[in-house]
């Protein structure tokens, strides 16, 4: 067992610091030049200093040439053999997102609103992720993985919060442990800058929404060895269901201090508190997607109990980025944080229809999730050559850890009339007793090791790793007797390997296999001698091509990828009330992704996705061979901005785009389908400083999604389980920089 680790610098980088200071800032590979005919394109150049995460800092436009997270190294787009997409703070600035599941409404690959709600993030990657409690992908932060408790304690952030959100698609394993094999979304935190930063605004709109925010940064002292950035925002609404509001405050203060040249220490805090967390249930199919003869149900509808549903959650985390460069050769970092969380929750769900298909019976559950995590990754970089190859050279060791400790209760409810609800019912309440705690400890600790090669213009990757990763649950008995614990260890190696070539044109096709690891908690029938379940496993194989026109600030990337994952737990077959790990789920498709900022007044992003996710093997009769629910098999969308910089209109800038998402398997077996449906955003905004000096800095903004307030099905689970689409919202904002 590890024990946590202080709050300080330690192991490689308490090493870097003692007495040690680096020469020159070093400098990335620059691409060299093969012995071809002109023209040659000029491929990005990035100078490193003091900081691996420069990367990650402000971006104006739409198009981010160099990202992290696909490598945990500075590495241009153009030359990374994987598919990487980068949501800019232009971006969610532009469309006003509200969520992290709205602001990657317009990436390729990415299903961002399966369930819309405020409260989770539920979000499908290449046809792979889950929905809110189950939402894998949206649980990295900064580069670390984000615990969650045992139900509903799992982490939400504000994406004012956020500089950006950078998209892994595909396994990421190699480089970050348990992942699922559709790959991982990173948010990035705003941190401090040289630059002066000062924001506040104030917006209102549709659902009763008021909220203000406001963002401060710069240098705390002359010389700049001292920067801060200090981000907030408060927000109180109703929503489009009945009975239902939102509520959140949250602040992320963040300081760097650069003692010299080749050190840099930047402390990241966050915190957090959702009184309200907005609407979280479900509808039936009959009356939303299906047919009921008692008529349609609203989207309003709400089939809890005012007097009973709630839900209540607060976040806070504190920890650091630190680097230091031993010289042109070798440098160290380490990034760490501590996170904390607590969740509580009433919750009554409609669980079947009467067969005058108006009565819904429903269950109600009390749940109270807090959980402690702890997330550490230490680098070593090694930047060299050896003849004609330039390498980028990574070794790394990460741990995590996140203590989890839940009590859970489940009871009878009264029936309610879907078409008449009536509340204030009675509400027997839930007592939970010893059997209802649980206890649970997850530990990760990973060795891995990268290189990154250059040969002329050929670009090289290889990664391996080495993953031990250990679960303990101890479940309380009702009788008071000593409690079951339950222990499962498991050991994978996970590797990837990449290939990408650059021509003079900027076109770079590439190709790429890697692999996966999550484990599977649980155990199996006891008929069957119990025991733990085998990780789920996956592996990739991807071929593409990138394109980054000569002169211009675009980006153009095509993937085609085919991804199988194994050891997927289905029902037991025998004992339906245990799961085996026997499934399977294929995945294949295309993605065609295209960002560019054509000058300072023209903004574009368009994506197309085809995924093909289908259940390969299952236990449970009548689904193998199926379409994976809640899946697309296509989804478009394009958005356009444009600002006036000259004549009449100058000042004012004007957005528009459109979305398109397919039909939907609305269950496992497939008897039903959720219908595609078409929706439109539109964007204004009048910079009054390009017309009165005196107003310098402040700017009107007027968004709406869901222009046309289409009223349709998001998607649907089960036939019990279905989410309407978010209604038409707009949103009004007065901001202020200077």
């Amino acid at each position: 067992m590890i024990c946590a680790p202080p709050l300080r610098p330690i192991l490689l980088a308490s090493a870097a610091l003692v007495g040690l200071a680096g020469p020159a800032p070093a400098q990335m590979p620059v691409p060299e030049s093969a012995e071809a005919p002109a023209p040659v394109v000029t491929l990005p150049s990035v100078e490193v200093q003091a900081t691996a995460w420069r990367a990650w800092e402000s971006v104006p436009g739409y198009v981010a040439p160099v990202t992290t997270t696909g490598s945990k190294t500075d590495t241009p787009l153009i030359e990374a053999p994987q598919s990487v997409a980068v949501v800019t703070r232009d971006q969610v600035d532009d469309q006003a997102a509200l969520s992290v599941s709205q602001a990657l409404r317009y990436t390729a690959g990415v299903l961002g609103e399966v369930r819309p709600s405020a409260r989770y993030d539920s979000v499908f990657v290449r046809g792979f992720g889950g929905q809110g409690t189950g939402a894998a992908f949206v649980n990295f932060l900064d580069g670390l993985r984000q615990g969650r408790g045992l139900y509903f304690g799992v982490p939400n952030t504000d994406p004012w919060l956020l500089e950006r959100i950078e998209v892994l698609r595909g396994p990421a394993s190699v480089l970050y442990g348990q992942t699922g094999v559709g790959g991982l979304v990173n948010l990035v935190s705003r941190r401090p800058t040289a630059g002066q930063v000062n924001e506040v605004r104030i917006e209102a709109g549709s659902n009763a929404l008021l909220q203000a925010a406001f963002d401060l940064g710069g240098a705390a002292t002359e010389d700049g060895r001292f920067l801060y950035r200090l981000t907030g925002i408060a927000r109180t609404a109703n929503t489009q269901y009945d009975h239902t509001e939102e509520e959140r405050v949250a602040i992320a203060p963040a300081f760097t201090w650069r003692p010299d040249d080749s050190t840099s220490l930047t402390l990241l805090a966050s915190y957090q508190h959702d009184p309200e967390g907005g609407f979280y249930n479900f509808v039936p199919a009959s009356g939303s997607v299906l047919y009921n003869p008692n008529g349609r149900l609203p989207r309003s509808f709400f089939g809890g109990d005012p007097a009973y549903d709630r839900f209540t959650r607060t976040q806070a985390a504190i920890g650091y980025q630190l680097e230091h460069r031993l010289g042109d050769t070798w440098t160290l970092r380490q990034n760490f944080r501590y996170a904390h969380i607590d969740a509580e929750v009433n919750v009554l769900s409609i669980r079947s229809v009467g067969a005058d298909q108006r009565t819904g019976t429903r269950s109600a559950t009390f749940v109270s999730d807090h959980a402690n995590a702890y997330a550490l990754d230490n680098q070593a970089q090694a930047t060299f050559t050896t003849g004609a190859l330039k390498h980028t050279a990574l070794f790394g060791i990460d741990w995590q850890r996140t203590s989890a400790r839940a009590r859970q209760g489940l009871g009878r409810a009264p029936s309610i009339d879907l078409f008449a609800p009536a509340y204030g019912q009675f509400i027997p309440p839930i007592l939970t007793g010893p059997a209802g705690l649980t206890n649970q400890n997850l530990d990760q600790l990973g060795f891995y090791a990268q290189d990154q090669v250059a040969l002329g213009r050929w670009r090289f990757n290889a990664g391996l790793r080495y993953d031990r990763a250990t679960i303990g649950t101890t479940t309380h008995q009702a009788s008071g007797a000593d409690a079951a614990i339950t222990s499962q260890a498991d050991d994978e190696v996970t590797w990837r390997v990449g290939a990408l070539y650059l021509f003079d044109n900027g076109l770079a096709p590439y190709a790429s296999y890697s692999t996966s690891f999550l484990p599977n908690t649980g155990t199996a029938a006891p008929q069957r001698g119990g025991g733990n379940f085998a990780p789920t496993t996956g592996e990739q194989y991807e071929a593409g091509i990138k394109y980054q026109p000569p002169g211009m600030n675009s980006f153009i990337q095509l993937a085609a990828y085919h991804i199988r994952q194994q050891n997927v737990l289905t029902r037991d077959p025998l004992y339906t009330t245990y799961s085996t790990p026997q499934g399977e789920i294929r995945s294949r498709g295309v993605e065609l992704e295209g960002r560019a900022s054509l000058t300072d007044s023209l903004d574009l992003i368009g994506a197309y996705s085809y995924i093909d996710a289908e259940i390969t093997r299952s236990n449970v009769p009548g689904v193998a061979g199926n379409r994976v629910p809640q899946v697309p098999n296509h989804m478009a969308s394009g958005w356009a901005n444009h600002r006036f910089r000259d004549g009449p209109l100058r000042g004012l800038s004007v957005g528009g785009g459109v979305r398109y998402v397919g039909a939907t398997a609305g269950n496992d077996t497939n008897t039903f389908e959720v219908g595609a449906v078409t929706l439109f955003d539109a964007a204004l905004r009048y910079d009054l400083g390009a017309r009165f000096e005196s107003a310098r800095g402040v700017e009107f903004a007027l968004n709406a999604q869901n222009l046309a307030d289409k009223d349709y099905v998001a998607s649907c689970s089960s036939a019990t389980a279905c989410y309407y689409g978010t209604g038409r919202l707009v949103l009004g904002s007065l901001r202020a920089r200077w």
